[in-house]
């Protein structure tokens, strides 16, 4: 899921690596696995949880984003608790200070990503009124054979992501030693090599073929480099094996704004 996502990468025309849902206007780095597996409309105890959480003081919004041709394949199909407003496979919601939401899709196959602002228009974009450094991109295929997870920079970089990997089978970048348990990413421009994180315009994790941005109507990042991120070695997916048993919990923390990307008050609107 990375460079350009499945779910995700849904804001530019082209959708990196692995095949994605929309046309928005963005790229996400990897991975929506094309078509899905068949499952149930809804959750179940037996499958990998899902928690979100605003790890700050602020009030977040968090733009939502299904995979096309999953067992959750609606934002109707995720708890009311969550506040979703949207239809089909776009929804948004906010978190409160410190704020939490949970699913287990149990037998339901379950693929997205989410990004932190108040609009999804010009998403995908820098130096637009409400991202001036686009937006990042928390992507995932869970309660799928192979799942896998990922941040994706690809467009830009407004939101400090972390994720934590905690329980279940072994979760893996086939290029570092041992379970991988937790990663985060750096604001653009900072990009270090870091398992399950695609830099900007890094469509293939190693490579640049068709970037999101810079091209015409759509400018790059206000900070971006002089350079695409790109990775020295494929490292960009966290994944379990495709015959792994699925459990425990992916967690997703937004832990901030990156420098020069919040969103302004009334930006959006």
């Amino acid at each position: 899921m990375a460079g350009s996502s499945k779910v995700g990468r849904v804001y530019r025309w082209v959708f990196g690596a692995v095949g994605c849902v929309g046309a928005l206007m963005v790229v996400a780095a990897c991975c929506f696995i094309p078509g899905g597996l068949p499952g149930g409309g809804g959750g179940g105890g037996s499958g990998t949880n899902l928690v979100i959480l605003n790890n700050t003081g602020q009030t977040i919004p968090v733009l939502l984003t299904l995979g096309s041709g999953y067992g959750i394949s609606d934002v109707s199909q995720l708890p009311a608790s969550w506040g979703i407003s949207g239809s089909g496979l776009k929804g948004q919601f906010t978190l409160g200070p410190n704020q939490s939401v949970s699913f287990n899709s149990g037998d339901a196959t379950f693929s997205g990503n989410i990004a932190f602002g108040p609009t999804f228009t010009s998403q995908g974009c820098g130096q637009t009124p409400c991202y001036p450094n686009a937006t990042n991109l928390a992507e995932w295929t869970l309660n799928h054979p192979g799942e896998t997870v990922d941040i994706s920079g690809v467009n830009g970089t407004n939101a400090y992501i972390q994720y934590q990997l905690q329980g279940g089978a072994k979760w893996t970048d086939n290029v570092t030693s041992g379970a991988i348990t937790s990663f985060a990413n750096a604001p653009i421009g900072q990009y270090v090599d870091t398992p399950g994180v695609y830099g900007w315009q890094a469509t293939t994790c190693t490579g640049n073929a068709n970037p999101p941005n810079p091209v015409g109507g759509c400018a790059a990042p206000i900070n971006a480099p002089n350079h695409s991120e790109l990775a020295s070695v494929q490292l960009c997916n966290v994944q379990r094996t495709g015959d792994a048993a699925f459990g425990g919990t992916v967690r997703i923390l937004f832990n901030g704004w990156t420098p020069n990307s919040e969103p302004p008050n009334g930006c959006g609107n």
